[in-house]
């Protein structure tokens, strides 16, 4: 059974700075504008409701989770400190569940080179929004998983070694 409706994707990031509350807001709407909805502290979390509450139900309930790689951020989770420490508990406890999930999605904002990711994600692929990347081919990647919309592939040629007449190349002769 399919899932109706639009996919629910939940934002974790560290407030690293106003320029990056800004940009993940800017992330949050270009989602939006193609047919994702984004579940944003800023927009999601009301005054007087429990933080911690929020964060596990977002994480939970969401059909993916990106999760915003800066430098700030990996530290945090690695280390355990915050509110992106107490996240880290709960994707590492999915990702126990369910080794194989696709749900957590690692958004590479910065500029280290490798880049890093967290340590429960470091085997996964991750999507690279950093300056300097190919952000327009990264973002279409990105709504295409969203979205389950696969790559485009080429179409699939004849075999450079296929005979033009209809002989196999090689028989059986048992003996």
């Amino acid at each position: 059974m399919s899932k109706v409706g639009p996919p629910r994707v939940f934002i974790s990031y560290s407030h690293d700075d106003r320029g990056h509350r800004r940009w993940v807001l800017g992330l949050g709407e270009e989602l939006r504008r193609n047919g994702v909805d984004p579940i944003i502290d800023a927009w999601d979390l009301r005054p007087g409701a429990d933080v911690l509450k929020f964060m596990e139900h977002s994480l939970i309930n969401s059909d993916r989770v990106l999760l915003i790689c800066t430098e700030k951020y990996v530290d945090k989770m690695n280390d355990g400190v915050g509110g992106v420490g107490y996240e880290a508990m709960i994707v590492t406890s999915e990702l126990m569940r369910d080794v194989g999930t696709a749900k957590f999605i690692p958004i590479i904002r910065q500029n280290t080179h490798p880049p890093r990711t967290p340590a429960p994600l470091g085997s996964r692929r991750y999507v690279n929004l950093s300056n300097g990347a190919d952000i327009a081919s990264e973002l279409e990647a990105l709504l295409r998983e969203l979205h389950s919309i696969p790559p485009r592939k080429p179409p699939l040629g004849r075999a450079p070694f296929a005979t033009t007449d209809s002989a196999p190349v090689w028989e059986y002769r048992p003996e």
